[in-house]
């Protein structure tokens, strides 16, 4: 199983640290978390160690990553944190912030997503209905909060319309079950859920915490060396030690429904043709007709699509497939290519430019404030009558002669927009 280090964010200095054929005594130092690093990459470390051979190693990693605080695996997640290292936060590390951090990014995977939507709280019941993307790319979420006695109806009926709307809405069986008020049962916050601490007692032999007692998370320190002898070795053929070391009652029914955690490097992503996701070599390039043939080709493709797909294509495509996309009818899907952080300068200035493009994607780009520092970008957007008048006036008064005396005479901008920007070149230039 190959280890992908480029997608796990690791520098090429720690790569040897967890590397197949790096030392155990190396290797149970990273595991134990003791290599200063940052907080993601920390992730990334223990990740990799715990789907190590070495079972001793998988199991001090898996221990040391599922009681980190809180406060540092949030400040560790991102939109490029590898899939898999969120999944296993969100099944062996259920926590109400972190729920709602893992929601957020469009990477965690699937079967993630509809863990945290079976025991969301209201609030996030409320900010799962509303977040539209992540409907479409996991509408199977819908199944979970229908089963979620947290989720009020107006917020299920409000799902339902919204991915019916999208032909999307998947199959539920079953009924709904009795709102928590009908039986005056109040809700308990995920916060008094037995913490990633009360797994403590299945890695040592110590004893289980006192009742009403919340020992404060903290990051596993091992002993001196001297203290403790090494770890036994791991013969080949010898038996490995009992690794199911998250075997609790309130999992069971997470495996049911869900499926058992795999500790792999499947990070979950949506696997596309390489015609849709490879990028041409800068120079490369065939005919005009077997560009023509490709292009038309990766519409049909589309075309297929379901809006979920087109919406996880928009954050993993290539240059052709974004194209499309950012042409696309639903604007949820357009402004997921905008979203993608992929936009190269020249597909920016282009889009900035173009007059056919939904508001609402023209408005995204506008605000965008890494887009707008692009001199091209501004002087496609100030002439693009769907760019917001705040914005155009705002980028105006940066335009340089030539490029000003344009807008002057530009008759297709609104009135206002070509009014103040002949003003603005008379009082600059024609004094």
């Amino acid at each position: 199983m190959a280890i992908p280090y480029d997608k796990l964010l690791i520098p090429k200095p720690l790569q040897k640290s967890v590397a197949p054929s790096a030392p155990r005594s190396a290797k149970i130092a990273v595991a134990k978390g003791l290599i200063p690093t940052t907080a993601d990459v920390q992730l990334a470390l223990l990740y990799v160690l715990a789907v190590d051979k070495d079972r001793v190693v998988a199991k001090i990693a898996r221990k040391t990553i599922s009681t980190m605080p809180v406060t540092q695996v949030l400040s560790g997640v991102s939109q490029s944190t590898f899939g898999k290292i969120l999944e296993f936060i969100a099944q062996f590390k259920p926590d109400p912030e972190l729920d709602e951090r893992l929601m957020q990014l469009r990477n965690t995977p699937d079967r993630a997503v509809e863990m945290i939507a079976a025991r969301a709280g209201p609030a996030l019941c409320e900010a799962i209905v509303r977040n539209q993307e992540r409907l479409l790319m996991t509408p199977t979420i819908y199944t979970q909060l229908h089963a979620n006695e947290h989720c009020s109806e107006d917020l299920i009926q409000n799902a339902e319309a919204f991915l019916r709307l999208h032909d999307s809405l998947p199959t539920v069986s079953g009924s709904r079950p009795i709102k928590a008020q009908e039986v005056e049962k109040p809700f308990v916050p995920a916060e008094k859920k037995p913490t990633a601490n009360a797994l403590d007692h299945l890695f040592s032999d110590d004893p289980e915490p006192e009742p009403g007692v919340e020992p404060k998370p903290e990051v596993v320190q091992p002993a001196p060396p001297t203290e403790s002898p090494a770890p036994p070795p791991v013969e080949e053929g010898m038996a490995e030690p009992e690794l199911d070391m998250f075997n609790l009652d309130t999992m069971k029914t997470d495996k049911e429904a869900f499926g058992v955690f795999s500790f792999d490097f499947d990070d979950g992503v949506e696997d596309f043709s390489w015609d849709l996701t490879q990028e041409n070599e800068e120079g490369e390039g065939g005919t005009g007709v077997e560009e023509e043939e490709q292009f038309l080709s990766i519409e049909q493709q589309l075309r297929d699509m379901t809006v979920g797909k087109k919406i996880k294509l928009a954050y993993t495509g290539n240059m052709s497939a974004r194209k499309i996309l950012i042409r696309d009818s639903n604007k949820i899907v357009a402004a997921a290519v905008v979203k993608s952080g992929r936009l190269t300068p020249n597909e920016v200035s282009a889009f900035a430019g173009n007059k056919n493009l939904n508001d609402e994607v023209v408005r995204l780009i506008a605000e965008n404030k890494e887009f707008i520092r692009k001199y091209p970008v501004q002087v496609a957007l100030v002439n693009n009558p769907k760019c917001p008048r705040s914005i155009a006036l705002k980028i105006m008064k940066t335009l340089k002669k030539k490029d000003l005396q344009q807008l002057a005479n530009n008759k297709g901008v609104p009135s206002a927009i070509f009014g103040v920007a002949s003003k603005l070149f008379k009082a600059k230039y024609r004094k």
